[in-house]
This record gives structure tokens, C-alpha cells and sequence, in this order.
């Protein structure tokens, strides 16, 4: 089977082999050391004991036991006499994110014993309040400058406006990784009656101070700063002028364009770039600063500042992948365009023209078009960079002209302009003006054998009825590259007629391929054509298949089965809706009662698949006595049929929690509002994979209902579970529903969650705003996070990208790598896998695969999915 790694390439109706960790399959008891019943009371009572040396080890398992006991006991154990309990309680306090537990250890600030005011510190900045906040102040003025550290840090990270002017006091402490930190916390807060003072530390004795200062100006966004800023572009540390020359783009200071135009013309790795600038010791060199400086240009992006970048794409490498000065312009978006479009129309470099039409392309600017084509037909733009910037573009208009170039003498330029083509090409909508140039190379005993599956590929993307006609004498080909390509060409779009019965014919007999690969390939093709004639003969051959054939059969099937309904054969289309029990619902129901375990998951899929009341009505029939496999898929495939939402509210209540997470994932797909005090108690479930997945479908099913305000009560009081994808999906769920959370939950989790898919949750649900607190938040993440995923999300968040449109259903076949064999990827995937499918809403979906190693996921939102650990594994 074919295999891909996450975060995955999305195809349509089409089986996705995903390569996870093998964490990905490992028995859920692995994941912490099971407690006996009786042992929570052990510990409970060690606190208590005469014994300090037994009231230690108790404190250090307090963070084993279930949050709400844990809690209970650390809110007792506070104030226990020995240092070493209340710290051990401290710290796991700070791990549960236990709620106010600030205010438990204010009394701690005046402790003699440093170690208990760097722990108070560490528990406010987890759980701050305002009353424990503001009491950091006085500690501030701590002998010890770790005490005094911590303190600023929990300040800057609790935002509260009360910090800001014991802060500013402090601007001058002594030692200077505290004013660095107290510059830091009060861009945090980004409180104005911060920005006068900080200019003044400009030009402190020490480059981390002035590297913090810079950023924090930044932060702040207050055009008072700016002088300053172009000052510390001067700075002898390349880190202070790579933060100066941040800030003032995030300030958008068309002022500063010619000072930072200056640093882009600089030579790469020169030491300095004014008058009077040292090397520094520091590990960011001059070609840092520039690149630095091209985002900030491109952040202000003013007519000025589109100059200088334009300026710069003259010595830019237009092959490059990816191009510092082409994000840049990129990043100035429509402003740049015309600017973009007056470069070719005049008589640029050629790197300035390529460059030019490449970040056109990426703009998606159709308006562009024309002066592309002129451009390349004028030889201005080199032909190999216009064709990607036309396949960028998106505008099929674009397509006659580069069919004009498939033929070209330049194999590179041919190459570009079938993948150009392909691009603009969308086979559901058929378009057949390429299918006769690319047919005449297609025949020509010239072509190349890698363009000939290129056109190929070409030709699919048509879908086009010609194309079709003339793939079909291919899918015998001797060569099998070429065979596998057309079949795939040949399940891009479904063909009417004559000619769709030739192509499931064609299909039908790939099956039979001595090639295991072609096997394959034909079964995915017609889980996205094949006809509702098809089915029958589908049926037929899984149930009598040898077992290594049932996957691929199974994955036809269901996408012939999703059609029966919409067949033009009106005997089949009867078929699929009689309510009887007769017909094609009947037959295939009765296979899935004598067919063997190989077979019965892909038959239950396909029967949820098919479209109309009888098979819902089947599927809740077979629901009340099927063993715990069957119910799983059942509680799965109804996520297709709203008439059976009673059969998945009851499945929402079995003794199974892989049952129960499947039903309640279809819940949000084929509920409605009437679901929501079901699925509410379920956020509840112990089992953290149901939670999740509650906390998800009520997100789905809120929004669909346009009730916001109903998702936002429920969800936002999930958000402290103890559970972090319970956390991360309620987050998401609440983006999902365009609803949000009184206060400022989300950036407190952003910025002190401990798990990477709560953070990631965070900013995209803050992504959505368009707040100031938001925009300073995610920009916080971005410059500070430790985790680069999330420091990218957050980065990337400022800008986001509209989703895709639609949505498709996706069979995803886990293969986990085998951490035995040397992390090789297994031959098969793993049967009732647990997982974590995060989907390109940011939806995760939990729970338990079928015993094909298999999940499918019904009406899921294009865009990338991809596999994390599973939820057993995370605490």
C-alpha cells in the first residue's frame, strides 16, 4: 500500500495511508503507571504525617493522582512547615495549572528561603490573580536577582495594567537580565505609559537590555518610538539591530523605509552597516539583519518600501524555492501589484522580472494576467518562471497560452508548462481545451516517458470525456508507471454514459492486475467514479476475495455504494431507496452478516455511505445486538445519516468508549441542536478520547445551528480540564462556532499551556480576532515560544489564509513505524489503533481505527490532516 507521512497530501474520496509514530499504537496502559484505588488516601494521609521525610515523598506523587484530588490535597499542603513539601506542591501545582493558585502562595514572597519566593513566582506566573500580582511588586526590590527575575517574568506573562508602574520602577535595577526582563514584561502588557521610558533604555550599557527594549517598543506599536528605533539601527550587536529593525516594521513607519532600504542594499556578511558599527559576538550575522529588514519593508509596505524590495529582486535568484525578497512582497500584498505590474511593463533585469512575476503569481493577482503574458511574449519574463507564476495564478483564462508552450524545444520549459497547466485545471469542472494538444504529445513516439505520465496526469485533471476516450487504450499499457497513471487519470472525474461504463469496466479488470500497486490504484479510482452498476459486482468479489485483496475491494465498494442513489439505471436507483429491506440496502446488509472480519468494516462503511433512509435504517438495526467492532463503525458510518440520530444517541451512551467516541464525533456531523444536553455531560466522560470528541461535535453542531452563545456555555468551562486535548478541541470547537470566551482564556493558554496542541489551538482560534490584545499575544508567541511549530503557527496567525472551500470524505489507513524494527513503517496497518486526527479546521478527531487499521472521516474540510499522538498517551 501506498504510504505518505502527516501532515498528509488530501485527495478526495480517496485512501490515505498515514505513516504514524509508534507511540501512535502503543497500549494505552503504557502511558502512566496505574494507581491502586486505595493509594490516593495513602497519600493523602502521609501529608498529614508527624514525619517531614514522609510527607516529602507523599508531595512528590500529589501530581499522579486525578486533578480534582490533586488539587484538593495542594490547597492543604501549602502551608505545611517544611520547605521541601511546599515545594514539591508547588511545583505540581504549577504542572495541573491549578485555578487561583496564586493567591496561595502570596504569603511565600516573604519568606526568608529564596527557593520560596522563586516557587511563589513560578505558581503566580501559572495561575495568576490580581491580588497575587500585584503583591510581586514588592518583590521586585528582592535581594536576589533570580527572586527578582521570576518576578518581572510573572509579571509581563498575568498582562495585568497594575504592573506596569511597579515595573517601571525597576527599569534600572542593578543587574541586567532583570532590566532586560522588565522591559520584556512591559511590552507584554503593552501598557502606553511604558513607551517614554523605554525609549530612554535605548541606549543602555548592555545589548540584551537593548535588544529587549527594541522588541518591546515593538510591541507596544507607538509611533513615539520610532526615532529611537532608527537610532538602535546603528547599534554595534547585529541582535539589536535585527529587533530595532522588527519593531519598526510592525510599527508600519514609512519613515523609517529609507533606513531600512539602506540595511537591505548592504553587502551580506559585512560587519556592520553605518558609520562606526563592530562585529559582534553574537551568532546572527548581516544577512540576518537584511532579511529582517526585508519583512520589515514588506510589513510596511508603502510605495517606498515597494521600491526598495522591487530594488532588491535584482540580485534575488528567481530558481530559488523560496525568496527572503519575494515573501516580502508577498507580504505587502495588493499594494505591491501595481508597482509588480509597472516593473514588467517596463525593461527589468531578467531576475527582476521572474521575481516579479513569481510573487504575482503567489498574490493570486488575476489582474495581472495580461501584463504576465505580455511580459513573456516580449521576452522580458523568462518563459520557465512565467508558466509557474501562471500555474500559481489560478486563472484558468491563463490556460491557451501556456498549451502554446507544451510543445517548446526547451524540455524544461515543456515540463513547466504541463505542471502549469495541471495546476489550472480542475477535473469537476470539466474543461477539454488542453485534451487535444496534450494527446498529440501524448502519441508522439518523441515524448519522454516522464512527460508522457506528466500529460497524463494532464489529462485527468481535464475531466474532459475526450481525454477519457483517449486514456482508455492505456490502461493496459506494458509499462506500469504509465498504467498506474492513467488509472488514476481515469478516476478524476466520473464520465456519463457509455463511455463511464467503459472506464468502471477498464477499472473493474485493473482489479484483477498481477500488480499489487495497480490493484490499488484501480480500487481508489473507483471509489471515485465507479458507477452504482458497479456495486454489485464489487459485492460480489469481496465476499468470495482471498484477504489480501478485501482492503482495496472495500475501499471501491464504498465510493461505488456513496452513488447508488444518483444512479441513471432506474432499477438500481430503486434499489437504494427501498424502504422495504429488498434491493441493493438488503443485499448488502445481508453480506455483512456471513462476511468474515476482513470484510465487515468495509461493507458497514459503504451501507453508511449510500444516500437515503434505508440504509440508516439498516445500519440502527444492526446497532442494537452487533458485537463492540460492528457497533464502532456502526456509531461511524451514521455520521451520514441524520433520520438515525436516535440510534447514534443511544450508541453515545454504550459501555464501549470506542463506541462511544465514534458516536459521538457523528453526533457533530449529523446532529442538530436537539443534541447539545446530550453531548454536554460527555464532556465529562472519563474517557479522554469521548471528551474530546463531545467537546468537537458541539462546536459542529452549534455552528450549524448559528448558536454561538450555547457553544461558548459549554465549552468555555471545558477549557481548564485536566485533559489537553479535551482543552485543545474545546478551543478549536469554539473557533468553529464563531463563539468566544469572556476574558482573556485563550491568551492564557497560548501563553502557558503546557501542551503543544492547546497552544496551537490557541492561536488559531486568536487568529480569528482582529483585538490588539490578540495581535500582541500572537506576536508574543511567535518571538517567544519555545516550540517552532507553535512559534510558527502564531507567526503565521497575524495573516491567515481563507480555508479552503468544501469538503470531501477521507479514508485514512494508519501504518505506524515500528519502533522495534529499527522505525521501519510496517507492511499493514494496525488494526483498532488508537489515534488523533487533527483536520484542517483544527478539529481533532479521537478514538479507535477498525480492524482494517482504518478510519473514515465524513465531510471532512479540505485542507491538510494529519496524525498526532494518540489521546491515551497524553497527560
Amino acid at each position: 500500500m501506498r504510504r505518505s507521512s502527516s501532515p498528509l497530501r488530501r485527495l478526495p474520496q480517496v485512501l490515505l495511508v498515514v505513516a504514524a509514530s509508534a507511540a501512535a499504537v502503543a497500549s494505552p496502559g503504557g502511558a502512566a503507571a496505574t494507581l491502586w484505588p486505595n493509594v490516593p488516601e495513602q497519600i493523602a494521609r502521609a501529608l498529614t504525617s508527624g514525619d517531614a521525610l514522609e510527607r516529602r515523598l507523599a508531595a512528590t506523587r500529589v501530581g499522579e493522582l486525578a486533578p480534582e484530588t490533586a488539587i484538593r490535597l495542594i490547597q492543604r499542603g501549602m502551608s505545611d512547615p517544611d520547605v521541601e513539601v511546599r515545594l514539591h506542591l508547588a511545583g505540581a501545582a504549577v504542572r495541573l495549572r491549578m485555578p487561583r493558585a496564586g493567591d496561595l502562595v502570596i504569603e511565600w514572597l516573604g519568606e526568608g528561603d529564596a527557593r520560596l519566593r522563586l516557587a511563589a513566582c513560578d505558581v503566580i506566573r501559572a495561575s495568576p490573580t490580581d491580588r497575587s500580582v500585584v503583591a510581586l511588586g514588592r518583590v521586585l526590590g528582592d535581594p536576589d536577582p533570580h527572586v527578582r527575575l521570576a518576578a518581572a517574568t510573572a509579571m509581563g506573562a498575568a498582562g495585568l495594567p497594575d504592573a506596569v508602574s511597579p515595573l517601571l520602577g525597576h527599569l534600572d535595577d542593578t543587574a541586567p537580565e532583570v532590566r532586560a526582563e522588565v522591559a520584556r514584561a512591559l511590552g507584554r502588557i503593552g501598557d502606553a505609559r511604558a513607551v517614554v521610558p523605554l525609549i530612554g533604555k535605548v541606549q543602555d550599557s548592555v545589548p540584551e537590555v537593548r535588544k529587549a527594549t527594541a522588541r518591546a517598543l515593538g510591541e507596544l506599536g507607538d509611533p513615539r518610538a520610532v526615532s529611537a528605533l532608527l537610532l538602535a539601527l546603528q547599534d554595534p550587536s547585529q541582535d539589536v539591530r535585527v529587533e530595532a529593525v522588527t519593531a519598526l516594521g510592525r510599527l508600519r513607519s514609512d519613515d523609517a523605509t529609507s533606513a531600512i532600504a539602506d540595511l537591505v542594499t548592504a553587502s551580506p556578511g559585512a560587519a556592520g552597516v553605518f558609520p562606526g558599527a563592530r562585529p559582534s559576538d553574537s551568532a546572527t550575522s548581516s544577512n540576518d539583519v537584511r532579511e529582517a529588514a526585508l519583512r520589515a519593508l514588506g510589513r510596511i509596505g508603502s510605495d517606498a518600501a515597494v521600491k526598495a524590495l522591487l530594488a532588491a529582486l535584482a540580485k534575488d535568484n528567481p530558481a530559488a524555492p523560496r525568496s527572503a525578497v519575494r515573501d516580502a512582497l508577498v507580504s505587502a500584498g495588493a499594494a505591491a501589484v501595481p508597482a509588480l505590474v509597472a516593473a514588467l511593463a517596463a525593461a527589468p533585469s531578467a531576475n527582476t522580472a521572474a521575481g516579479a512575476a513569481l510573487v504575482l503569481g503567489e498574490l493570486k493577482a488575476r489582474e495581472a494576467l495580461p501584463a504576465l503574458e505580455r511580459g513573456m511574449q516580449r521576452g522580458v519574463v523568462p518563459l520557465r518562471h512565467g508558466l509557474r507564476a501562471l500555474g500559481a495564478l489560478g486563472d484558468p483564462a491563463a490556460l491557451p497560452g501556456v498549451l502554446e508552450l507544451l510543445g517548446d524545444a526547451d524540455p524544461a520549459v515543456r515540463a513547466e508548462a504541463i505542471r502549469a497547466a495541471t495546476a489550472l485545471l480542475d477535473p469537476a469542472r470539466p474543461d477539454g481545451r488542453a485534451v487535444d494538444p496534450a494527446r498529440a504529445l501524448l502519441v508522439d513516439p518523441a515524448t519522454a516517458p516522464d512527460e508522457k505520465l506528466a500529460l497524463v496526469q494532464l489529462l485527468g485533471r481535464t475531466g474532459s470525456p475526450r481525454a477519457q476516450a483517449a486514456l482508455l487504450p492505456l490502461a493496459k499499457a506494458r509499462s506500469t508507471p504509465l498504467r498506474l497513471a492513467v488509472i488514476e487519470a481515469l478516476g478524476a472525474a466520473r464520465a456519463a454514459g457509455t463511455l463511464g461504463a467503459a472506464v468502471d469496466a477498464a477499472l473493474l479488470a485493473a482489479l484483477d492486475d498481477e500488480s499489487a500497486d495497480v490493484r490499488l490504484r484501480a480500487a481508489i479510482a473507483l471509489s471515485r467514479v465507479a458507477g452504482p452498476g458497479s456495486a454489485r459486482p464489487l459485492l460480489q468479489r469481496l465476499t468470495v476475495a482471498a484477504e489480501q485483496d478485501r482492503g482495496a475491494l472495500g475501499i471501491a465498494l464504498s465510493g461505488a455504494l456513496s452513488r447508488a442513489d444518483g444512479a441513471t439505471d432506474a432499477k438500481a436507483a430503486n434499489d437504494a431507496r427501498d424502504a422495504s429491506g429488498k434491493g441493493l440496502v438488503h443485499e448488502v446488509a445481508a453480506a455483512i452478516a456471513s462476511a468474515p472480519d476482513a470484510a465487515r468494516d468495509a461493507l458497514i462503511e459503504g451501507l453508511g455511505r449510500m444516500p437515503g433512509q434505508a440504509a440508516g435504517a439498516a445500519l440502527a438495526r444492526m446497532a442494537s445486538a452487533a458485537p463492540i467492532d460492528d457497533r464502532r463503525k456502526i456509531a461511524e458510518a451514521l455520521a451520514g445519516h441524520p433520520e438515525a440520530a436516535a440510534a447514534l444517541r443511544k450508541l453515545a451512551g454504550d459501555p464501549d468508549p470506542g463506541v462511544r467516541a465514534n458516536a459521538v464525533w457523528s453526533l457533530g456531523a449529523a446532529g442538530d441542536k436537539d443534541a447539545l444536553p446530550l453531548l454536554l455531560p460527555l464532556l465529562k466522560d472519563p474517557d479522554a478520547a469521548v471528551a474530546g470528541n463531545a467537546a468537537g461535535a458541539i462546536g459542529r453542531a452549534a455552528g450549524r445551528a448559528g448558536q454561538p452563545a450555547r457553544a461558548a456555555a459549554a465549552l468555555c468551562a471545558a477549557l481548564p480540564d485536566a485533559r489537553p486535548y479535551v482543552r485543545a478541541n474545546a478551543l478549536a470547537a469554539l473557533t468553529v462556532a464563531g463563539a468566544r470566551c469572556d476574558g482573556d482564556a485563550a491568551r492564557d493558554l497560548l501563553a502557558r499551556d503546557p501542551a503543544e496542541a492547546v497552544r496551537l489551538a490557541a492561536a488559531d482560534h486568536l487568529a480569528r480576532s482582529g483585538a490588539d490584545d490578540d495581535r500582541r499575544a500572537l506576536a508574543r508567541c511567535a518571538a517567544e515560544d519555545r516550540n517552532a511549530t507553535v512559534a510558527g503557527r502564531c507567526a503565521h496567525a497575524a495573516a491567515p489564509r481563507a480555508p479552503a472551500a468544501g469538503a470531501e470524505d477521507v479514508a485514512v489507513f494508519i501504518v505506524p513505524f515500528d519502533a522495534g524494527r529499527g522505525g521501519s513503517v510496517r507492511d499493514a496497518p494496525a488494526p483498532r489503533a488508537p489515534f488523533a486526527l487533527v483536520r484542517a479546521d483544527g478539529l481533532m478527531r479521537l478514538g479507535v481505527a477498525d480492524r482494517r487499521g482504518e478510519i473514515f472521516e465524513r465531510g471532512a474540510p479540505r485542507g491538510p490532516i494529519r496524525l498526532t499522538v494518540p489521546a491515551p498517551l497524553v497527560k
